[in-house]
Protein backbone atom coordinates (compact mmCIF):
# COMPACT_ATOMS: atom_id res chain seq x y z
CA UNK A 1 0.00 0.00 0.00
CA UNK A 2 1.40 3.24 -1.27
CA UNK A 3 -1.37 5.45 -0.59
CA UNK A 4 -2.02 6.22 -4.04
CA UNK A 5 -4.22 2.75 -4.87
CA UNK A 6 -6.99 4.62 -6.06
CA UNK A 7 -8.28 5.51 -10.04
CA UNK A 8 -9.61 8.65 -11.39
CA UNK A 9 -13.01 8.03 -11.35
CA UNK A 10 -16.05 10.22 -12.79
CA UNK A 11 -19.97 8.87 -12.57
CA UNK A 12 -23.11 11.04 -13.81
CA UNK A 13 -25.66 11.97 -11.23
CA UNK A 14 -28.78 10.98 -12.34
CA UNK A 15 -31.86 13.53 -12.08
CA UNK A 16 -33.18 11.33 -10.11
CA UNK A 17 -30.77 11.32 -7.38
CA UNK A 18 -30.47 14.89 -7.59
CA UNK A 19 -34.27 15.63 -7.24
CA UNK A 20 -33.85 13.17 -3.78
CA UNK A 21 -31.07 14.79 -2.62
CA UNK A 22 -32.54 18.11 -2.81
CA UNK A 23 -35.92 17.47 -1.38
CA UNK A 24 -33.88 15.39 1.76
CA UNK A 25 -31.69 19.12 2.23
CA UNK A 26 -34.87 20.98 2.31
CA UNK A 27 -36.68 18.45 4.69
CA UNK A 28 -33.83 18.49 6.67
CA UNK A 29 -33.78 22.39 7.08
CA UNK A 30 -37.38 22.44 7.42
CA UNK A 31 -37.20 19.47 10.69
CA UNK A 32 -34.63 21.44 12.40
CA UNK A 33 -36.18 25.12 11.80
CA UNK A 34 -39.04 23.57 13.55
CA UNK A 35 -37.11 21.56 16.52
CA UNK A 36 -35.49 24.63 17.44
CA UNK A 37 -38.47 26.95 17.03
CA UNK A 38 -40.69 24.62 19.41
CA UNK A 39 -37.10 24.56 21.47
CA UNK A 40 -37.44 28.17 22.33
CA UNK A 41 -41.10 27.69 23.43
CA UNK A 42 -40.44 28.06 27.09
CA UNK A 43 -40.96 25.23 29.51
CA UNK A 44 -40.36 24.74 32.87
CA UNK A 45 -40.23 26.17 35.76
CA UNK A 46 -41.48 30.06 36.19
CA UNK A 47 -38.98 32.28 37.39
CA UNK A 48 -39.97 34.17 40.39
CA UNK A 49 -36.93 36.42 42.03
CA UNK A 50 -35.65 39.70 40.84
CA UNK A 51 -38.00 42.18 38.90
CA UNK A 52 -39.57 40.96 35.19
CA UNK A 53 -41.53 42.33 32.36
CA UNK A 54 -45.29 42.15 32.98
CA UNK A 55 -47.54 41.50 30.31
CA UNK A 56 -51.37 40.70 29.58
CA UNK A 57 -52.93 39.10 26.65
CA UNK A 58 -55.68 40.45 24.83
CA UNK A 59 -56.44 38.45 22.22
CA UNK A 60 -55.20 35.58 20.44
CA UNK A 61 -54.84 34.01 16.83
CA UNK A 62 -53.37 30.70 15.45
CA UNK A 63 -50.62 30.41 12.84
CA UNK A 64 -49.67 28.48 10.64
CA UNK A 65 -48.55 26.52 8.40
CA UNK A 66 -45.18 28.38 8.39
CA UNK A 67 -44.14 30.70 11.06
CA UNK A 68 -40.46 31.78 12.71
CA UNK A 69 -41.06 28.46 15.06
CA UNK A 70 -41.24 26.53 11.42
CA UNK A 71 -43.63 24.30 10.30
CA UNK A 72 -47.12 23.47 12.15
CA UNK A 73 -49.89 25.60 13.90
CA UNK A 74 -49.15 27.80 16.97
CA UNK A 75 -50.65 30.62 18.91
CA UNK A 76 -49.45 34.13 19.10
CA UNK A 77 -51.61 36.31 21.08
CA UNK A 78 -51.81 40.27 21.01
CA UNK A 79 -50.22 41.40 24.52
CA UNK A 80 -50.17 44.50 27.12
CA UNK A 81 -46.44 44.49 28.62
CA UNK A 82 -45.46 46.72 31.10
CA UNK A 83 -41.66 46.87 31.27
CA UNK A 84 -40.73 46.80 35.11
CA UNK A 85 -38.36 49.73 34.89
CA UNK A 86 -42.17 51.78 34.40
CA UNK A 87 -43.37 50.13 37.67
CA UNK A 88 -44.80 53.87 38.83
CA UNK A 89 -45.60 54.57 35.68
CA UNK A 90 -48.39 54.19 33.24
CA UNK A 91 -46.33 53.17 30.03
CA UNK A 92 -47.52 50.19 28.83
CA UNK A 93 -46.48 48.51 25.34
CA UNK A 94 -48.53 46.83 22.87
CA UNK A 95 -46.50 43.71 21.47
CA UNK A 96 -47.00 40.23 20.42
CA UNK A 97 -46.13 36.74 22.24
CA UNK A 98 -43.57 34.11 20.70
CA UNK A 99 -45.62 31.31 19.22
CA UNK A 100 -47.28 29.07 21.84
CA UNK A 101 -45.81 31.00 25.07
CA UNK A 102 -49.52 32.36 25.69
CA UNK A 103 -52.93 30.87 24.64
CA UNK A 104 -56.65 31.68 24.90
CA UNK A 105 -56.31 30.45 28.57
CA UNK A 106 -53.72 32.81 29.67
CA UNK A 107 -56.23 35.83 28.51
CA UNK A 108 -56.47 38.43 31.12
CA UNK A 109 -54.05 37.47 33.52
CA UNK A 110 -50.30 38.47 34.24
CA UNK A 111 -48.08 36.75 33.62
CA UNK A 112 -44.03 37.31 33.62
CA UNK A 113 -42.62 37.84 30.78
CA UNK A 114 -38.87 38.65 28.91
CA UNK A 115 -37.90 40.18 25.24
CA UNK A 116 -37.21 37.64 22.43
CA UNK A 117 -36.60 39.72 19.46
CA UNK A 118 -39.76 41.76 18.96
CA UNK A 119 -41.51 39.56 19.93
CA UNK A 120 -42.06 38.43 24.73
CA UNK A 121 -41.85 35.12 26.07
CA UNK A 122 -42.59 33.41 29.51
CA UNK A 123 -40.09 34.25 31.63
CA UNK A 124 -39.25 30.68 32.51
CA UNK A 125 -36.28 29.34 33.53
CA UNK A 126 -35.12 26.39 31.48
CA UNK A 127 -33.04 27.41 28.34
CA UNK A 128 -33.58 25.78 24.72
CA UNK A 129 -33.79 22.36 25.60
CA UNK A 130 -30.96 19.41 23.66
CA UNK A 131 -33.12 17.88 21.58
CA UNK A 132 -34.22 21.23 19.38
CA UNK A 133 -30.40 21.23 18.58
CA UNK A 134 -29.23 17.83 18.68
CA UNK A 135 -30.74 17.02 15.11
CA UNK A 136 -28.88 20.15 13.56
CA UNK A 137 -25.39 19.03 15.27
CA UNK A 138 -25.58 15.55 14.26
CA UNK A 139 -26.98 16.85 10.65
CA UNK A 140 -23.01 18.64 10.83
CA UNK A 141 -21.36 15.89 12.11
CA UNK A 142 -22.83 13.04 10.06
CA UNK A 143 -21.67 15.20 6.93
CA UNK A 144 -18.54 15.56 8.27
CA UNK A 145 -18.20 11.91 8.63
CA UNK A 146 -19.99 11.11 4.71
CA UNK A 147 -17.31 13.43 3.38
CA UNK A 148 -14.46 12.11 4.77
CA UNK A 149 -15.51 8.44 3.77
CA UNK A 150 -16.21 9.87 0.42
CA UNK A 151 -12.65 11.30 0.30
CA UNK A 152 -10.91 7.69 1.42
CA UNK A 153 -13.39 5.39 -0.04
CA UNK A 154 -11.43 4.86 -3.37
CA UNK A 155 -8.43 4.66 -1.57
CA UNK A 156 -7.94 1.01 -0.95
CA UNK A 157 -6.10 -1.96 -2.02
CA UNK A 158 -6.85 -2.56 -5.59
CA UNK A 159 -8.37 -5.91 -7.32
CA UNK A 160 -5.84 -8.63 -7.55
CA UNK A 161 -6.70 -8.64 -11.43
CA UNK A 162 -6.86 -6.23 -13.77
CA UNK A 163 -10.73 -5.21 -15.44
CA UNK A 164 -11.40 -5.43 -19.25
CA UNK A 165 -10.67 -2.35 -20.42
CA UNK A 166 -12.37 -0.15 -22.69
CA UNK A 167 -10.30 1.19 -25.58
CA UNK A 168 -9.83 4.80 -26.58
CA UNK A 169 -9.59 6.94 -29.37
CA UNK A 170 -6.87 9.97 -28.57
CA UNK A 171 -6.21 12.82 -30.62
CA UNK A 172 -4.17 15.50 -30.09
CA UNK A 173 -4.98 19.37 -29.28
CA UNK A 174 -1.93 20.90 -28.05
CA UNK A 175 1.42 19.00 -29.05
CA UNK A 176 4.15 18.89 -26.48
CA UNK A 177 7.07 21.48 -27.44
CA UNK A 178 7.55 24.42 -29.45
CA UNK A 179 7.01 26.65 -27.14
CA UNK A 180 9.73 28.17 -24.74
CA UNK A 181 9.03 28.72 -21.36
CA UNK A 182 9.65 31.96 -20.11
CA UNK A 183 12.20 33.74 -18.29
CA UNK A 184 12.02 36.35 -15.06
CA UNK A 185 9.37 34.73 -13.12
CA UNK A 186 9.56 35.31 -9.38
CA UNK A 187 10.21 32.27 -7.81
CA UNK A 188 7.57 32.04 -5.59
CA UNK A 189 4.99 31.98 -8.97
CA UNK A 190 2.73 28.96 -8.33
CA UNK A 191 -1.58 28.01 -9.06
CA UNK A 192 -2.81 25.55 -6.33
CA UNK A 193 -6.04 23.97 -7.34
CA UNK A 194 -8.33 21.35 -5.75
CA UNK A 195 -9.78 18.93 -8.00
CA UNK A 196 -13.07 19.70 -7.50
CA UNK A 197 -13.14 23.33 -8.16
CA UNK A 198 -16.17 24.67 -9.28
CA UNK A 199 -16.94 26.56 -12.56
CA UNK A 200 -18.53 29.77 -13.00
CA UNK A 201 -21.96 28.05 -14.66
CA UNK A 202 -21.94 25.51 -11.69
CA UNK A 203 -21.86 28.12 -9.32
CA UNK A 204 -24.91 30.56 -10.51
CA UNK A 205 -26.70 26.85 -11.79
CA UNK A 206 -26.57 26.16 -7.59
CA UNK A 207 -27.52 30.08 -6.98
CA UNK A 208 -30.05 29.67 -9.46
CA UNK A 209 -32.19 27.04 -7.47
CA UNK A 210 -31.96 29.47 -4.59
CA UNK A 211 -33.12 32.34 -6.21
CA UNK A 212 -36.41 30.59 -7.18
CA UNK A 213 -37.47 29.44 -4.14
CA UNK A 214 -36.15 33.13 -2.92
CA UNK A 215 -38.22 34.67 -5.08
CA UNK A 216 -41.57 32.96 -4.50
CA UNK A 217 -40.61 33.16 -0.90
CA UNK A 218 -40.38 36.89 -1.47
CA UNK A 219 -43.73 36.89 -4.06
CA UNK A 220 -45.47 34.90 -0.57
CA UNK A 221 -44.36 36.98 2.24
CA UNK A 222 -44.71 40.25 -0.04
CA UNK A 223 -48.86 39.08 -0.39
CA UNK A 224 -49.18 38.72 3.67
CA UNK A 225 -50.18 40.89 5.96
CA UNK A 226 -48.20 43.34 7.34
CA UNK A 227 -46.87 42.08 10.19
CA UNK A 228 -47.63 38.37 10.27
CA UNK A 229 -45.66 35.65 10.81
CA UNK A 230 -45.91 34.00 7.75
CA UNK A 231 -44.50 37.61 5.74
CA UNK A 232 -41.63 37.43 8.84
CA UNK A 233 -40.61 33.96 7.87
CA UNK A 234 -41.04 34.20 4.24
CA UNK A 235 -39.28 37.44 3.71
CA UNK A 236 -36.46 35.89 6.11
CA UNK A 237 -36.21 33.18 4.00
CA UNK A 238 -36.28 35.17 0.64
CA UNK A 239 -33.51 37.65 2.39
CA UNK A 240 -31.01 33.96 2.97
CA UNK A 241 -32.09 32.92 -0.67
CA UNK A 242 -30.68 36.35 -2.33
CA UNK A 243 -27.37 36.31 0.19
CA UNK A 244 -26.77 33.09 -1.47
CA UNK A 245 -24.29 33.99 -3.64
CA UNK A 246 -21.85 35.31 -1.10
CA UNK A 247 -23.02 32.42 1.67
CA UNK A 248 -22.05 29.73 -1.32
CA UNK A 249 -18.99 31.79 -1.93
CA UNK A 250 -17.24 30.37 1.30
CA UNK A 251 -18.26 27.20 0.33
CA UNK A 252 -16.56 26.62 -2.59
CA UNK A 253 -13.64 24.30 -3.09
CA UNK A 254 -11.91 27.40 -4.46
CA UNK A 255 -11.76 28.70 -0.86
CA UNK A 256 -10.02 25.08 1.31
CA UNK A 257 -7.52 24.98 -1.43
CA UNK A 258 -5.46 25.75 1.69
CA UNK A 259 -6.72 23.97 4.54
CA UNK A 260 -4.22 21.37 5.83
CA UNK A 261 -7.33 18.49 4.97
CA UNK A 262 -8.17 19.80 1.33
CA UNK A 263 -6.65 17.69 -1.76
CA UNK A 264 -4.78 19.82 -3.78
CA UNK A 265 -2.85 19.96 -6.96
CA UNK A 266 0.32 22.57 -7.20
CA UNK A 267 1.98 24.18 -10.26
CA UNK A 268 4.84 25.77 -9.56
CA UNK A 269 8.21 27.47 -10.94
CA UNK A 270 9.94 24.13 -9.04
CA UNK A 271 7.54 21.62 -10.62
CA UNK A 272 4.73 20.17 -9.56
CA UNK A 273 2.85 18.99 -6.19
CA UNK A 274 -0.24 16.38 -4.64
CA UNK A 275 -1.35 16.14 -1.54
CA UNK A 276 -3.91 14.35 0.37
CA UNK A 277 -4.42 13.93 3.70
CA UNK A 278 -3.38 10.79 5.54
CA UNK A 279 -2.14 9.73 1.87
CA UNK A 280 1.25 10.25 0.41
CA UNK A 281 2.54 13.37 -0.99
CA UNK A 282 4.87 13.85 -3.83
CA UNK A 283 6.71 16.41 -4.93
CA UNK A 284 8.61 16.26 -8.65
CA UNK A 285 10.84 19.10 -9.93
CA UNK A 286 10.73 20.45 -13.65
CA UNK A 287 14.47 18.82 -14.36
CA UNK A 288 13.08 15.23 -14.00
CA UNK A 289 9.89 15.79 -16.01
CA UNK A 290 9.61 15.49 -19.92
CA UNK A 291 5.95 15.98 -20.22
CA UNK A 292 2.42 16.73 -18.27
CA UNK A 293 -0.48 16.04 -20.33
CA UNK A 294 -3.94 16.97 -19.21
CA UNK A 295 -6.38 14.52 -21.09
CA UNK A 296 -9.96 14.52 -21.60
CA UNK A 297 -12.60 11.38 -21.96
CA UNK A 298 -15.79 11.93 -22.50
CA UNK A 299 -18.30 8.99 -23.79
CA UNK A 300 -21.09 12.14 -24.38
CA UNK A 301 -22.76 11.91 -21.46
CA UNK A 302 -19.80 12.33 -18.60
CA UNK A 303 -16.31 13.67 -18.93
CA UNK A 304 -13.27 12.65 -16.83
CA UNK A 305 -10.61 14.90 -16.84
CA UNK A 306 -7.22 13.42 -15.44
CA UNK A 307 -3.45 14.50 -15.39
CA UNK A 308 -0.47 12.51 -16.29
CA UNK A 309 3.53 13.03 -16.26
CA UNK A 310 5.77 11.63 -17.83
CA UNK A 311 10.06 11.69 -16.74
CA UNK A 312 12.63 12.18 -18.44
CA UNK A 313 15.27 8.84 -17.58
CA UNK A 314 14.70 5.53 -16.82
CA UNK A 315 16.03 6.36 -13.16
CA UNK A 316 12.93 7.95 -12.27
CA UNK A 317 10.91 4.94 -10.70
CA UNK A 318 14.34 4.14 -8.54
CA UNK A 319 14.21 8.01 -6.97
CA UNK A 320 11.03 8.17 -6.42
CA UNK A 321 9.75 4.41 -5.53
CA UNK A 322 6.85 6.19 -3.37
CA UNK A 323 5.35 7.10 -6.93
CA UNK A 324 4.86 3.20 -7.91
CA UNK A 325 1.21 2.76 -7.30
CA UNK A 326 0.79 5.98 -9.94
CA UNK A 327 2.81 4.17 -12.50
CA UNK A 328 0.66 3.29 -15.81
CA UNK A 329 -2.72 3.17 -13.63
CA UNK A 330 -5.86 3.01 -15.34
CA UNK A 331 -9.58 5.56 -14.64
CA UNK A 332 -13.20 5.01 -14.75
CA UNK A 333 -15.62 6.24 -16.75
CA UNK A 334 -18.98 5.27 -14.65
CA UNK A 335 -17.82 2.12 -13.88
CA UNK A 336 -16.57 1.33 -17.68
CA UNK A 337 -12.79 1.03 -16.79
CA UNK A 338 -10.36 2.67 -19.26
CA UNK A 339 -6.55 1.54 -20.17
CA UNK A 340 -3.62 2.60 -18.24
CA UNK A 341 -1.82 6.11 -19.52
CA UNK A 342 1.71 4.13 -20.99
CA UNK A 343 5.15 4.66 -19.24
CA UNK A 344 4.10 7.47 -17.31
CA UNK A 345 2.00 8.35 -14.11
CA UNK A 346 -1.25 9.48 -13.15
CA UNK A 347 -2.57 11.32 -10.11
CA UNK A 348 -4.92 9.31 -8.70
CA UNK A 349 -8.10 12.41 -8.74
CA UNK A 350 -10.43 13.20 -11.47
CA UNK A 351 -10.73 17.16 -11.99
CA UNK A 352 -13.41 19.80 -12.75
CA UNK A 353 -13.45 21.49 -15.93
CA UNK A 354 -12.71 24.71 -13.36
CA UNK A 355 -10.03 22.95 -12.24
CA UNK A 356 -8.44 22.28 -15.39
CA UNK A 357 -8.84 25.43 -16.23
CA UNK A 358 -6.60 26.57 -13.88
CA UNK A 359 -3.72 24.18 -14.43
CA UNK A 360 -4.00 24.83 -18.22
CA UNK A 361 -3.39 28.36 -17.54
CA UNK A 362 -0.55 27.86 -14.86
CA UNK A 363 1.16 25.35 -17.38
CA UNK A 364 0.78 28.56 -20.20
CA UNK A 365 2.34 30.81 -18.17
CA UNK A 366 5.04 28.79 -16.20
CA UNK A 367 6.09 25.80 -18.38
CA UNK A 368 4.77 25.61 -21.74
CA UNK A 369 7.41 23.85 -22.76
CA UNK A 370 5.84 20.65 -20.70
CA UNK A 371 2.33 20.99 -21.63
CA UNK A 372 0.56 18.69 -23.62
CA UNK A 373 -3.54 18.13 -23.89
CA UNK A 374 -5.41 15.03 -25.31
CA UNK A 375 -8.56 14.20 -25.86
CA UNK A 376 -10.15 10.63 -26.07
CA UNK A 377 -13.16 8.83 -27.00
CA UNK A 378 -14.28 5.39 -25.81
CA UNK A 379 -14.62 3.27 -28.60
CA UNK A 380 -17.78 1.37 -27.77
CA UNK A 381 -19.31 4.67 -26.60
CA UNK A 382 -22.68 5.33 -27.63
CA UNK A 383 -23.60 9.15 -28.02
CA UNK A 384 -27.42 10.41 -27.40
Amino acid sequence: MTGYEAVPTVTRRSPGKVVVATLGVLLYALICWTLIGRGMVSDGEEGTGGLADMATAKTCEEVGPLSIAGIGYYWVCDIDVRPYLSRYSEKVVAARSFPDELTPADIGKSVRVKEVGRYYARDFKSDVPWWSVAPMVGGFVGLALFAHWRRNKRFRKPATEAPVTTSLSLSSVRPLGGVAAPAGLPATASRTVTPNDWSSAKFWRICGVIFVVAVISGVVGFTADRGTELREATVTIAAIGLLSPGLLWFCTPARWKKASWCTTFTVSVKGIRWFRRDKATFEVGWDELRELRLTTVTDGKRTLRMIDFFPLDDEFAKRHRTLKGLWEIGANLDGRPLPPVVDGYRVPEAFSDAAFAEIRTAMTMIRPDKLSEYRGTPQSARFS
